[in-house]
């Protein structure tokens, strides 16, 4: 991350609200500002200004528990490389508060009923700590209600001259939110003013302008077409000294003013900044903004919408929308979308229909029967069929083994007799031993009675030959 944005995240955590420490009782310094903000219309107040200075001591327990939150967050380890530059931004602190000061003068025969004034010191980070308290500001609420954001800028290229452009969407405030309920003019509101002034450095509205210079080619909307017309506000507008003079800003945009509508009131507030050294800035700024608010009070008043139709919802009206070039974009409400569908039904050409219990008739007629020409398979055709795909469309005989080959006890491979192991598992083969078989004791021939009664007879006879004495 760069040191640049670790000093913007330092500094938005602080959450320091130079506004909260302004008192009526004025120093030296302050009290020759504002002396000098107020002798350019001199002639023209009427009453008495109310001045407001920034002092340390008007709330010194709250800027001691400030300092003492920002050591804390200085602590933190991502700060490490530029804690010695935060530091010289915590002693400026006071300094800043010490040279903002802020008078509301109350005029007469001009725009505003009062204009404010107010100084814009500011503490910046450019490798080193810089403290900036030469800008300066003036700014009051005109009685013409002005519809739509403006801002005025110029481009660091000569060629570009300085050119009023519209600002579409929202400012980026930083998060501040301003409380419609607040009974003073929001000018009074310091906090509000200070952060509009801070918008217009902002990445967004500096994206505005280029848009419309690039984009629209300086021309389209109403409002600054009109501005644009006027010589001699551009003129005065011209001399305001800005961020790209005074070298403060390294962007090739500077927005050095604005007005913003401010719809609940039916008034439009304006405010013009200056940068410049010397006393002649006073009188560049306050001019500006003079020619400024003259010229929005002669602009147009923007077209009323239409009236809401009957019946339709809020928000829905038969006005013209613009776009921000001025291109009017038409409008439709509901009740306009409703007949606009109705007459495309009428238009649609005659196609033919059909109803549910219909389609499921043509449905039912479509699977009754095998169309013509369709050839059919018998189940075991196509038991074949899926035996020859398994295959790979070989048809290969199956594998019979062998009658005298056996088969491995360990992984069931065919084996042929003498081989000592598996040759697939190398499990050792078990020769099976045959037992010898044991002889057979021969039969002794049956003979029948007649044939043993002469074999014995035989017998004694033989018996009677070898015994002598018989």
């Amino acid at each position: 991350m760069s040191e640049t944005k670790l000093f913007e995240i330092f500094v938005n955590n602080l959450n320091f609200d130079v506004s909260e420490y302004l008192v009526e009782e004025l120093t030296e310094l302050q009290k020759k500002i504002v002396d000098d903000a107020t002798f350019i219309l001199k002639e023209n107040i009427v009453g008495e200004a109310k001045s407001f200075g920034g002092s340390v001591k008007k709330n010194e327990e709250k800027f001691k528990e400030l300092m003492k939150q920002a050591e804390l967050e200085l602590e933190k380890n991502k700060y490490k490389d530029i804690k010695k530059n935060l530091k010289d931004y915590l002693k400026k602190i006071s300094e800043l508060i010490i040279k903002t000061c802020i008078t509301i003068i109350p005029v007469k025969e001009l725009p505003w009923g009062e204009v404010v004034f107010r100084t814009i010191p500011r503490i910046t980070f450019d490798d080193k700590v810089h403290l900036l308290d030469n800008a300066i500001a003036y700014y009051g609420e005109i009685n013409c209600f002005i519809g739509r954001t403006t801002i005025f800028g110029k481009m660091k290229d000569p060629s570009n001259e300085p050119l009023f452009a519209p600002f579409m969407g929202n400012l980026d405030l930083g998060g501040f939110k301003l409380e419609e309920s607040q009974d003073k003019p929001k000018s009074q509101v310091f906090s509000y003013v200070n952060a509009i002034i801070n918008s217009l450095d902002s990445a967004i509205t500096k994206s505005q302008l280029v848009k419309y210079h690039e984009g629209y080619q300086r021309h389209g909307d109403p409002i600054c077409d009109f501005l644009m017309k006027d010589d001699e506000l551009l003129n005065s507008m011209g001399k305001i000294t800005t961020a790209l003079e005074s070298e403060r800003s390294k962007s090739d945009i500077a927005v050095c003013s604005i007005v913003v509508p401010l719809p609940s009131d039916k008034r439009s507030l304006i405010i013009t900044t200056e940068e410049g050294q010397g006393d002649s800035r006073f009188g560049n700024c306050f001019e500006a903004l003079l020619k400024f608010s003259a010229a929005c009070c002669q602009v147009p008043s923007p077209s009323q919408e239409a009236t809401p139709q009957a019946g339709s919802t809020p928000g829905q009206t038969g006005g013209p929308i613009r776009t921000p070039g001025g291109q009017e974009l038409k409008v439709w409400t509901a009740e306009d979308l409703a007949n606009e569908a109705q007459k495309r039904l009428a238009t649609q050409p005659n196609i033919p229909s059909w109803s549910e219990e219909e389609l499921t008739k043509f449905a039912e007629g479509r699977g009754s029967g095998i169309p013509e020409g369709m050839e059919v398979w018998k189940e075991d055709e196509l038991m074949e069929l899926a035996e020859k795909r398994r295959s790979g469309g070989l048809n290969i005989p199956e594998w019979q083994p062998d009658q005298d080959m056996t088969e491995c006890s360990n992984c069931g491979y065919g084996l042929r007799p003498g081989w000592a192991k598996c040759p697939v598992c190398s499990t050792p083969i078990e020769e099976v031993k045959e037992e010898p078989e044991e002889p057979e004791e021969p039969e002794e021939p049956k003979v029948s009675s007649d044939e043993n009664q002469t074999e014995d007879k035989n017998l004694d006879l033989e018996s009677k030959e070898d015994d002598p004495d018989l």
